[in-house]
């Protein structure tokens, strides 16, 4: 399985070097009349398949690749994030962060009708490789997630109530008792044990997350389409306008992720997004009935710490990578 998943991942590299080749020979030879912006456009169009494709074999490797089961170091520290989740999230966040800067760039110019230092051609083209570079690791995010039935980032089946409950406790006391107030949630119940994510997590940020990026890359391919396929006018405006909104949208989630992960009692978290591991006590006092699944499996393989490679214990993937 993994030979053929390695296989598949070098057709793909080598398929998408090929069709990017393809486009910028195309693009540079002067056969169409284009100027930049145009021609960067129809780039980021055509090289859409081949970046699809090539972050579909990359999930499709990374799921065929990982081990069973959650690393623990000797020292106790546990695996959060697979290594490769840990680049692929990095590659997504430089990308989103590049998106934001470059796409409110734009929108601010054209809204004070103002000159800038750097020439929007430019700016544009960072914006389409930045997105090229987001839709690439979100189709690699997906096609892992799909082969390994990741349901960690989502509340079970038939657990909703109880994850709501979970949340109201989470959430600041104003915000969590008016929560429990609309919905008949019982405050006076323990809040349930704390899995892999916490319920803030699963129920807010990262369906905050899965909108914002939806919605901005559905609409910025739809945009970018045009010069391609006709689309009506109507239908054009209205997918400029959702864009910018979805932009706004990915922006504000940007800020709550950081204002919660920057949360002095939530460091930890901030750190395994770049280590992929956290402090075993940690786990224990944050994450219980994670912690209880990864000490209650029947059997219990350390790994070296802090650098080699370990056995897995528990029942996730990956330690649930994600």
């Amino acid at each position: 399985m993994t030979g053929r998943a390695t296989l598949l991942l070098a057709i793909g590299a080598v398929l998408f070097v090929l069709g990017l080749g393809g486009s910028i020979l195309e693009w540079s030879s002067g056969a169409q009349p284009w100027g930049q912006l145009l021609g960067d456009n129809f780039w980021f169009a055509r090289t859409l398949p081949f970046t699809i494709g090539l972050g579909i074999v990359i999930g499709y490797w990374k799921a065929s690749t990982d081990r069973f089961g959650t690393e623990q170091r000797a020292d106790g520290a546990v695996r959060r994030f697979a290594w490769l989740t840990v680049v692929l999230h990095a590659v997504a966040a430089l990308a989103v962060v590049t998106l934001i800067f470059t796409g409110g760039w734009q929108y601010i110019k054209g809204l004070i009708d103002a000159e800038t230092p750097i020439y929007m051609g430019t700016v544009y083209r960072i914006h389409y490789i930045a997105a090229s570079v987001l839709i690439g690791a979100t189709a690699a995010f997906l096609t892992d997630w799909f082969m390994r039935g990741e349901r960690g980032l989502t509340p079970a089946k038939g657990q909703m109530i109880r994850g709501l409950r979970g949340l109201a406790h989470e959430l600041p006391r104003p915000i969590g008792v008016l929560l429990a107030y609309g919905l008949g949630l019982n405050l006076k119940r323990a809040a349930p044990a704390t899995e892999q994510f916490t319920w803030y997590e699963r129920l807010i940020s990262f369906p905050l997350w899965e909108l914002s990026i939806g919605v901005v890359m559905l609409t910025g391919i739809i945009k970018a389409m045009r010069y391609i396929y006709p689309i009506p006018g109507d239908v054009l405006y209205w997918t400029s306008a959702i864009h910018v909104g979805g932009g706004v949208l990915l922006a504000m989630k940007l800020l709550d992720h950081l204002r919660y992960l920057l949360a002095p009692n939530r460091w930890p978290l901030m750190q395994t997004m770049w280590t992929g591991w956290l402090p075993g006590r940690y786990v224990e006092k944050m994450f219980p009935a994670w912690y209880a699944q990864i000490t209650s499996a029947s059997t219990t393989a350390v790994a070296p710490a802090p650098s080699s490679a370990a056995p897995a214990v528990g029942t996730s993937r990956a330690g649930g990578a994600s």
